[in-house]
């Protein structure tokens, strides 16, 4: 049976859970030969109440990194101990902080050449690895913090079907979808303007008979997604009524739609590529970008009150 060091990264939450429990076990003998009743797992409140003087349970937790009631449950044991108690802050009487008391600035002196020599010990065991452990782990906590571990496990999943997504041109059953994707996308980041209502319940008169057309996505028999050509009056082509459900975001869906479109648009020789956009859409702009888009400056005649980017394909 292989090891759990041989299992590799796949159990890294494993290996550092038993690495912490050591470490906590081995400060805890240390304690204990110093006549202190303490477990070292609360230490980290007592530290921090030491360094920055008298805080709340939630300031604490976020300087842990750590949930609130976990401070709670910390504060409770010290304080049945004799080490903290709590108070009413002046400033707000309804919220309550955590200040040492006067065994706790006892216990504190104590600590002191204690975490001095653990500092310098530990400082020495890292010297001694052939990693940088402390700047790893605060990168991998980072890391976690921008995308979490389970959403990028999600995401990863979504990319090994990606290749199911298929692209398909306009068909009069597919009317419904083009709206309802189209409202969602809308209700979340703005609003549904009349001239949106206008084209989405109407696309035969707004795009389809002026030569444009509506292409979908569709995965495992359901249509995920949307994209529009729309054709003026002065032969200019607007990718427009982009939307992928939230479900499915992962799959890379608006990046094949995209594709799909600016070939269409190739392929009838239109005049000129631009679309529309806003600047809170920050993906959706980065995508419009390595797709290429350039960004120029806003025409006056915009049909839609949220925009404030235009861009036209250079690419």
């Amino acid at each position: 049976m292989k090891t759990i060091e041989e299992l590799g990264e796949l159990f890294l939450g494993t290996r550092l859970k038993r690495l912490s429990d050591s470490l906590y076990d081995e400060v805890d003998k240390v304690y204990d030969r110093h006549n202190i009743q303490l477990s070292s797992r609360v230490t980290a409140v007592i530290f921090l109440l030491y360094q920055n003087g008298d805080a709340a349970i939630m300031e604490i937790a976020e300087a842990l990194g750590i949930t609130h009631p976990a401070v709670n449950q910390m504060s409770k044991k010290l304080n049945q101990q004799g080490y903290v108690d709590t108070r009413p802050d002046p400033d707000d009487e309804r919220r309550r902080l955590l200040s040492l008391t006067e065994s706790g600035q006892a216990l504190v002196q104590l600590l002191i050449p204690i975490w001095e020599n653990m500092q310098y010990c530990l400082d020495d065991m890292l010297k001694a690895s052939e990693h940088q452990l402390l700047p790893a782990v605060l990168n991998l906590e980072h890391q976690s913090q921008q995308l979490a571990l389970s959403e990028r496990i999600v995401a990863r999943e979504k990319l090994k079907t990606a290749h199911e997504v298929e692209i398909i041109t306009w068909q009069p059953e597919y009317a419904e979808d083009f709206k309802r994707l189209n409202i969602e996308w809308l209700e979340k980041y703005f609003y549904v303007e009349e001239y949106d209502n206008e084209v989405l319940s109407n696309p035969q008169k707004y795009i389809l008979a002026d030569g444009g057309n509506i292409y979908f996505a569709r995965y495992r028999g359901e249509i995920i997604g949307t994209v529009a050509l729309m054709v003026s009056p002065d032969g200019r082509v607007e990718l427009t009524k982009m939307a992928v459900t939230e479900k499915y975001q992962g799959l890379k869906v608006g990046r094949k739609l995209m594709e799909f479109a600016i070939e269409r648009f190739r392929s009838f020789g239109g005049k000129l590529l631009f679309l529309e956009s806003n600047k809170r859409l920050t993906p959706a702009v980065a995508l419009y970008e390595k797709m290429g888009f350039v960004h120029k400056p806003s025409p006056a005649d915009s049909h839609y009150q949220r925009a404030d980017v235009y861009m036209e394909f250079e690419g």
